[in-house]
């Protein structure tokens, strides 16, 4: 099993609850997608007492009990935005087989967790990615990717759907009240593909973190592709336990693959220095990545 799926798995659990790894076109053009006909629901955030713990969360990544990469998210309060940033490599030891650095950016609104933009770095051993991924207020979606700083495509769809990318799809998740055999699906585009992201809770069960029992769902995601309906052969069977609680934090994700397992775990949440703005200046509300 190459160390790249391990990964990259175990990171975009993380960053999205099993999305599918990022791909890029070689050809520079300026296109419109082909827009698939899906419609999912709308969801607006249900648990009033949900608060995201600002911070920094440190995970590791193992295949078979066997470290293979670090992950981390922090998460950080702008007014009414969250800043999201999520970054992965490969251990020095992993890195002599394969090089993986992953950094990913996103703002989202603190309100309804909607994205406004996401930048994304990849570079795996001596390829770099990137892509830039911007929500218009009239619907639109525009990309610009490239690959080694060259071969950029530009591209802008619209989907006519309750379309997220994966932070904001995750935010939004965890803001749902659940119970067990709920299923919800969101349409997430990750800055080439759409997918179509189904969370059910199968399960809620008491987890031990740090010598104290927490309450946790046990949710089971489903990717299937927008434009053909085809399940994604790349996910086998997942297990994301997250805290029935307030914070609904991501304590653990389980990912079965062709050999094996691979297993992401929390070591430890650093909270975050800032204090939450909660007076928001004009230029504030029109905020984005620069």
């Amino acid at each position: 099993m190459k160390t790249s799926r391990l990964v990259l798995s175990g990171l975009i659990a993380l960053s999205m609850m099993a999305v599918g790894s990022l791909g890029f076109a070689d050809q520079g053009d300026t296109t419109t997608a082909p827009v698939a006909k899906v419609t999912t629901p709308v969801y607006h955030p249900e648990a009033s007492d949900f608060a995201p713990p600002l911070g920094k969360y440190d995970y590791t990544v193992s295949w078979e009990g066997i470290p293979a990469a670090e992950a981390s998210i922090s998460v950080e309060q702008e007014g009414l935005h969250y800043r999201i940033v999520a970054d992965a490599r490969t251990y020095s030891g992993v890195d002599l087989l394969y090089t993986l650095r992953y950094r990913a950016e996103s703002l989202i609104s603190a309100i309804d967790y909607s994205p406004i933009k996401t930048i994304i770095d990849q570079r795996e051993n001596s390829t770099k990615r990137s892509t830039q991924i911007s929500f218009r207020d009239n619907g639109d979606i525009e990309t610009v990717r490239s690959k080694n700083g060259k071969d950029t495509v530009v591209q802008t769809l619209n989907t006519d759907n309750f379309t997220l990318d994966p932070f904001s799809a995750s935010f939004l998740a965890r803001s749902l009240d659940w119970k067990v055999g709920d299923t919800r699906e969101f349409d997430t585009f990750n800055g080439k593909t759409r997918y179509i992201i189904s969370l059910t809770a199968k399960d809620k069960v008491n987890m031990k973190v740090n010598g104290v029992e927490r309450p946790v769902w046990v949710i089971v995601p489903g990717v299937r592709s927008a434009d053909t309906n085809q399940p994604n052969k790349k996910l086998r069977e997942a297990k994301i336990y997250v805290t029935a609680d307030s914070k609904r934090e991501v304590l653990q994700i389980v990912s079965s693959v062709f050999i094996g397992s691979v297993k992401t775990t929390l070591d430890t949440f650093t909270p975050s220095k800032r204090s939450p703005v909660t007076h928001v200046a004009q230029e504030n509300q029109n905020h984005i990545l620069k």
